[in-house]
């Protein structure tokens, strides 16, 4: 949700237009109704959308109005319980990962939130100094989310079958299934069967 977070921010602070709001917002329900499944389609319209604010202003400059939309629309709805359970499996000695659909900056601030672990998101093609708008790369979403799972197992010598996973999407039942400990955190109807199908773990988190 951080894209559509980012997207409404921008829009309160007059850097984005009305109907530049209501195609993100649209098409971002679609997404949740399931009627869009590839949320990759989602990440690729928003940066064509955002494409001329992105090219007007220097990435530094884009940064800041992530970092702020980040500590007063994004900070506020993390899970406390969240911050509990990473922070007991950092001190037990397990590596963190953040991997995300999202774009790179805004999850590389959820991991300076923590002050731990490594992010893997969706890259944001930048040109001196600026970004272009375009994706560098693939969205990082469902297998190809999943991929960049594997390359880090094989790179770091990790086990996925004494590893965690935790998501909230049903795009992410291939990560779920490759691992020994899937863990499912306030699921819809259609993900919360899947995982008791399944026997996983179901985690129900409030603010």
């Amino acid at each position: 949700s951080s894209i559509n977070i980012l997207v409404k921010f921008s829009y309160d602070r007059k850097i984005l237009h009305k109907p530049v709001l209501l195609r993100a917002l649209y098409w971002y329900l679609l997404y949740k109704l399931n009627l869009i499944r590839d949320f990759g389609q989602i990440i690729n319209k928003t940066s064509i959308l955002l494409e001329d604010i992105l090219k007007s202003k220097p990435a530094q400059e884009i940064n800041e109005i992530m970092n702020s939309c980040f500590n007063t629309s994004i900070k506020p709805n993390i899970y406390p319980d969240s911050t509990i359970f990473l922070e007991d499996f950092h001190h037990k000695g397990y590596e963190i990962y953040y991997i995300s659909s999202t774009i790179k900056p805004l999850a590389n601030l959820l991991q300076q939130h923590f002050g731990f672990g490594n992010t893997i998101a969706t890259e944001l093609e930048m040109k001196n100094g600026f970004y272009t708008g375009a994706i560098k790369g693939k969205v990082c979403y469902g297998v190809e989310k999943l991929k960049q799972i594997e390359i880090i197992a094989k790179r770091e010598n990790i086990d996925l079958k004494n590893s965690f996973a935790f998501t909230d999407h049903i795009s992410d039942i291939p990560m779920l299934e490759k691992v020994g400990n899937p863990v499912v955190v306030n699921p819809n109807r259609k993900l919360a069967n899947i995982a008791k199908n399944n026997s996983w773990e179901i985690k129900n988190l409030t603010i």
